[in-house]
């Protein structure tokens, strides 16, 4: 994912969309119920919880690191 397309993800997540997207061969899910929000890996059903999609970008990590430093290993 390039610069342009992670700030165009994260705008949209701002507004309550929910997106998939691969990381290392494994899927991703980004989703909200009321004002958590939610990071999930779809083959082990692993889940991080957040107080809101602002929250999520500060703090959700995979491997070990946040997703906003993995953002050019993703691929939505």
């Amino acid at each position: 994912m390039t610069k342009e397309e992670f700030e165009e993800f994260k705008s949209l997540i701002a507004i309550g969309e929910e997106f998939n997207f691969d990381y290392k061969n494994d899927e991703y899910w980004i989703s909200h119920n009321g004002d958590k929000s939610f990071l999930s890996r779809t083959r082990d059903h692993y889940a991080q919880e957040f107080n809101g999609y602002e929250e999520l970008f500060e703090k959700a990590t995979i491997d070990g690191m946040k997703i906003t430093e993995l953002y050019p290993k993703l691929k939505w």
